[in-house]
């Protein structure tokens, strides 16, 4: 498949507005349908509000309990996954074609008439409040944690860093709170994959676009409020672990910005696949860690560059100047023309994968879309990858790795 002309999403408003974007792969069997509602993280009123709202949907409706929904689910060879991220509340439903149809209908009842049972409730924060407190003995999970803490701030709803008592504070009433503030027609986005023809559309459109539906309004600003950006050290204690996880990062331009792509692809340079530069020095020639990554992890339409590694607490101190060691190359260094076309062909590689299959073509075009880019950003990137100098990769390392703003969090035995 020649990347460059890979057929992006068409876009089809609803009646009620709601924009469907319709991504065809000439698979006849299955249907991928997503539905987006603006939010996330970033409008909840505390801790683990919006988690726990887009989780509880499936628990219940007015006329049909969880079990309920499973048997349904199962009976069509069915699944919905839901996950709420940073600035964004997801519904995910797999369906065979020929039963898409009825589970739109199921799904319907499952976005406009939850009934967030108070025992399911209990059930679901139990287990949530076991499965924190297993995670607060990883370092990794601790140090994205703080992490998200020195880049937002304790007071941005990106920056709290959650405590067992915030899964005994959740209530019904927060859950029907955020569900009337996130959940309605205006504030809804649709993504449809796979079987995506008329018939599907007409579907969709019958069961959620031919009038308004829920009590909120549109949310446009999810990051309105300034991060904080605590830059330095910051070491966290974790008894009784053997490795320490490191976090070096900042906070890094926006993604409408024209050096974007410049800057993913020196990310991936550095250290995001096995050749990089990082798992060079540090796995290969050093013997550090087993992995080491280099990554921008996106907010909405703003980015963090973050590098990410676990290291035994001794190797702690040499990590960290082998990392900035790696920075100070590229700042001062011209890449060479191989290296640029060592990490040109994986990329490429990765382009042809990551756009290979129903669920991981749709998920090229959501994130772009989460992220501010437009569809197009996709082929832009190609560009930029088949075109790039060593001269525009050591400007934008000079413009952004900047080592005085990096925040560092060591979690582990410090």
């Amino acid at each position: 498949m020649e990347f460059s002309e890979l057929a992006l999403p068409e876009c089809r408003v609803m009646p009620n507005s709601i924009p469907v974007y319709v991504i065809g792969d000439g698979n006849r069997d299955v249907v991928r349908f997503e539905m987006i509602f603006n939010g996330g993280y970033a409008v909840q009123d505390k801790p683990l509000q919006a988690t726990f709202t887009n989780r509880m949907l499936r628990e219940g409706t007015s006329s049909l309990s969880s079990a309920e929904i499973s048997r349904r689910l199962d009976y069509y060879g069915a699944w919905i996954e839901s996950y709420s991220t940073q600035g964004a509340n997801h519904l995910v439903l797999y369906s065979l074609s020929k039963h898409f149809s009825s589970l739109l209908q199921l799904l319907e009842e499952i976005v406009k008439q939850p009934a967030f049972p108070q025992e399911n409730l209990d059930v679901v924060r139990r287990s949530g409040k076991a499965h924190f407190q297993v995670n607060t003995q990883k370092v990794d999970v601790v140090s994205q944690r703080y992490f998200e803490n020195s880049l937002w701030g304790e007071n941005h709803p990106l920056g709290h860093v959650v405590a067992s008592a915030d899964y005994d504070a959740i209530t019904v009433c927060d859950l029907w709170e955020y569900y009337n503030k996130v959940y309605n027609s205006r504030n809804c986005t649709i993504f449809l994959s796979g079987a995506a023809d008329a018939a599907a559309i007409a579907s969709v459109t019958n069961v959620f676009g031919c009038g308004e539906w829920g009590s909120g309004s549109k949310i446009d600003r999810l990051f309105a409020v300034e991060p904080f950006s605590e830059h330095g050290r910051r070491n966290i204690l974790v008894d009784n672990t053997l490795q320490s996880a490191i976090k070096i990062g900042s906070f890094s331009l926006f993604s409408s910005s024209p050096d974007f792509h410049k800057l993913r692809f020196l990310t991936v340079l550095l250290g995001g696949y096995f050749g990089s530069r990082l798992m060079t020095n540090i796995r290969e020639e050093n013997g550090y860690t087993y992995h080491i990554s280099s990554e921008m992890e996106a907010y909405g339409s703003r980015n963090a560059f973050m590098i990410s590694s676990e290291v035994a607490n001794e190797y702690v101190g040499p990590c960290i100047a082998e990392i900035y060691k790696e920075i100070d190359l590229l700042l001062n260094e011209p890449v060479s023309p191989l290296e640029i076309e060592h990490v040109r062909n994986y990329i490429l590689g990765e382009m042809c994968r990551e756009c290979e299959g129903l669920t991981a073509r749709a998920e090229v075009f959501v994130n772009a879309w989460l992220s501010g880019e437009s569809f197009a950003s996709v082929n832009e990137y190609l560009h930029v990858v088949k075109s790039i100098t060593p001269q525009e990769l050591m400007e934008v390392a000079r413009k952004y790795l900047c080592k005085e703003k990096m925040i560092e969090i060591v979690a582990g035995v410090i």
